[in-house]
């Protein structure tokens, strides 16, 4: 059998244990009635929708004039990881280099809308903000449902 095939069968096997363990955990965790399926809110889903999706594009494109079109970029990224995953020897640490700075740019945007929206609340009066605080609570106790 050909090394690169031994690779190939190891990681289809590893993703089919991750797919049964992600189902069998799921079936574990609602099993039965009256549990709730809801998980805990995020802060970080809540800002983003609360700075607004016109908000938040600007703040992509203003960062995006900073490091370049985000949209090639995240097309080279997935190819050049895609001619790695299919060379005849996996790079196991370019692929990891290409995670490492997916996973920093898309920090940093987390970043720039978190700071953006902790100013906007620098602005806000006390009523505005008792409002927000109130949206907040609200969302805490009643989480969207999922479907």
């Amino acid at each position: 059998m050909r090394p690169w095939l031994k690779v190939v069968l190891a990681l289809s096997l590893a993703l089919n244990l991750i797919v049964v363990g992600i189902g069998a955990g799921a079936a574990w965790r609602f099993h039965g009635s009256g549990h709730k399926m809801e998980g805990p809110p995020m802060l970080s889903r809540f800002i983003f929708k609360d700075m607004g999706g016109r908000e938040v594009h600007r703040l992509v494109l203003k960062q995006a004039g900073e490091t370049g079109n985000v949209r090639n970029r995240r097309r080279a990224e997935m190819e050049q990881t895609i001619a790695l995953i299919r060379a005849e020897t996996l790079d196991v640490t370019a692929v990891r280099a290409i995670v490492e700075a997916h996973i920093v740019e898309n920090n940093d945007l987390m970043r720039t809308v978190a700071e953006a929206w902790q100013q906007r609340l620098e602005g806000l009066s006390l009523r505005e903000r008792s409002k927000l605080a109130d949206r907040m609570q609200h969302r805490l106790d009643h989480p969207p449902k999922r479907h």
